[in-house]
């Protein structure tokens, strides 16, 4: 149940969700992140349990960059049941633990887009982990236009290393 201020009911979990109109995104006819779950695209995956998947961004926007993905297709944070998030930050709380370890991050961004006008650029839920570094631009902005996708071998090689800090 949602409370009023008054502990009063307002909305169940399930209402609210009829009642929430989704964040428009673009057109798709399939998910990268599907395939990459499902095996039908590559990529490097660092960790993955029964409810999430933690895989290096191709675009390496700090030496380091992380995806955290829900197993199950959910486009934007309307969508997401409570659970998954909990599960999705748990596991980016440890990346960036991995990330400190591995690479000597001394901060991260964690961070997510939801819908077109946000700047969603693949229409499932994910949250962005982006270790800093002591020279590191504190207030710099990710656009994905601005950088190029790495080489898979060069995905593989960063997920060993945050793996093994794991």
């Amino acid at each position: 149940m949602i409370y009023t201020l008054h502990d009063r009911p307002l909305l169940s979990e399930s209402e609210l969700e009829e009642a929430l109109m989704p964040f428009p995104v673009a057109p798709y006819d399939t998910c990268s992140f599907c395939l990459d779950l499902s095996g039908g695209r590559e990529c490097a995956f660092v960790t993955e349990n029964d409810r999430t998947a933690a895989l290096v961004d191709e675009r390496q926007y700090e030496r380091g960059a992380i995806l955290i993905i829900p197993r199950h297709h959910r486009e934007t944070i309307l969508d997401i049941k409570d659970s998954e998030l909990e599960a999705v930050y748990a596991l980016a709380k440890r990346m960036a633990m991995a990330a400190e370890h591995a690479y000597g991050a001394v901060g991260a961004n964690i961070y997510q887009n939801n819908g077109l006008k946000a700047s969603q650029h693949e229409p499932h839920f994910h949250v962005h982990v982006v270790p800093r570094y002591e020279d590191s631009e504190s207030e710099k902005l990710f656009l994905q236009r601005d950088y190029e996708v790495i080489p898979i071998e060069e995905q593989r090689q960063i997920a060993s290393i945050l793996r093994a800090a794991l």
